[in-house]
C-alpha cells in the first residue's frame, strides 16, 4: 500500500514538473533591450483634417515607461513557426512563410499578433503584446518630419508633406529589393534593429480620423479599431485582417512592402 501511495505521489510530481515546463520556458524569450530616456516629441498616429483639407498631424511630447523594453530583432521566420507547429498562429502567407531563424516573418496581420503575443506570452511566463504607435515611434528613434513643425502656414505646409510624398515614393522605386535578412546595418540609439525599414510593423493603436472646423471652432474625433497603425518608413493604416499590403489602405504615402511583428513587454 505504501509503495502505491509514493508512486502516486512521484506520477503527479512528474506530470506537474512537464505541465510547468510547457507554459512557463523562460529559455524561449527573444532578445529584450531596455527603452528608456527622456521625453522627445513624436507625431500623432491619425488623420487629421482641417476644414476638409489634410493637414500634418498633432505632436506630443512622450516618453515610454521605464519598465519597457522591446524585441531587438523582429518576429522571425523560425519563431512564428514555433507557433504554428502548436497550433496556435495561422501558417504566414507563403511571401513570409519559412523557418529561418536570420528573416523576418512576413505576410501577417494584426489578429496573428495578437495570437502570437498570447502564445509567447503563455510560454515564457512574461507578458508580451504588440506596441502602442508612440511607444513603436519613441524605440524606433522616429523624427518629426519638417511638414509637421511649427512656423508654417497651411500652403507652406501642403507644399512640404506633396514634397516628401513624391521623395518617399522616388526613394521606394528605387529600393524595390527582395525580402532582407534581420539585423541590417546597425543598430539605432535604442538597441533596436530594422524599425523603419522594409518590413512595416503592426501596432495596437486604432486609427483615428480627426476633423476640425476654425470657424466656428470645433472638432470630431472617430476612432476605428477594425484598422489599426503601422509603424515603418512612414505611417501606414492597415485593416486588422489585412496580411499583403498592396490589397490594403494606407494613410500617407505608397502601401508598405511586408507586414511584421515586433513585440514588447512591461515584465
Amino acid at each position: 500500500m505504501r509503495s502505491h501511495v509514493v508512486g502516486s505521489v512521484l506520477l503527479v510530481a512528474i506530470l506537474a514538473g512537464c505541465s510547468a515546463g510547457e507554459s512557463s520556458n523562460p529559455s524561449a524569450l527573444p532578445e529584450l533591450v531596455e527603452v528608456a530616456g527622456p521625453a522627445r516629441e513624436l507625431m500623432q498616429a491619425g488623420e487629421y483634417l482641417l476644414d476638409g483639407r489634410l493637414v500634418a498631424s498633432d505632436t506630443v511630447m512622450y516618453a515610454p515607461a521605464p519598465t519597457l523594453k522591446a524585441m531587438k530583432y523582429q518576429v522571425s521566420q523560425y519563431e512564428y513557426d514555433q507557433c504554428v507547429r502548436a497550433e496556435r498562429c495561422k501558417a504566414a502567407d507563403a511571401v513570409g512563410r519559412g523557418q529561418a531563424k536570420n528573416m523576418p516573418v512576413v505576410g501577417v496581420s494584426w489578429q496573428d499578433g495578437q495570437d502570437y503575443a498570447a502564445w509567447l506570452s503563455e510560454r515564457t511566463g512574461k507578458t508580451f503584446r504588440l506596441p502602442q504607435y508612440l511607444e513603436w515611434s519613441y524605440f524606433a528613434d522616429q523624427k518629426v518630419p519638417e511638414s509637421a513643425q511649427g512656423g508654417l502656414d497651411e500652403n507652406e505646409q501642403a507644399a512640404l508633406w506633396l514634397q516628401e510624398y513624391q521623395e518617399s515614393y522616388k526613394r521606394k522605386q528605387e529600393q524595390e529589393v527582395p525580402l532582407a535578412p534581420l539585423g541590417q546595418g546597425v543598430a539605432n540609439a535604442y538597441g533596436v534593429f530594422d524599425a523603419g525599414g522594409q518590413v512595416a510593423e503592426w501596432t495596437n493603436t486604432c486609427h483615428v480620423r480627426v476633423h476640425r472646423i476654425s470657424m466656428p471652432r470645433a472638432e470630431s474625433r472617430l476612432e476605428n479599431c477594425g484598422v489599426r497603425t503601422l509603424g515603418g518608413e512612414h505611417i501606414a493604416v492597415m485593416p486588422d485582417f489585412i496580411r499583403d499590403p498592396k490589397t490594403g489602405a494606407c494613410s500617407v504615402g505608397v502601401p508598405p512592402r511586408y507586414l511584421g511583428l515586433r513585440l514588447v513587454t512591461d515584465d
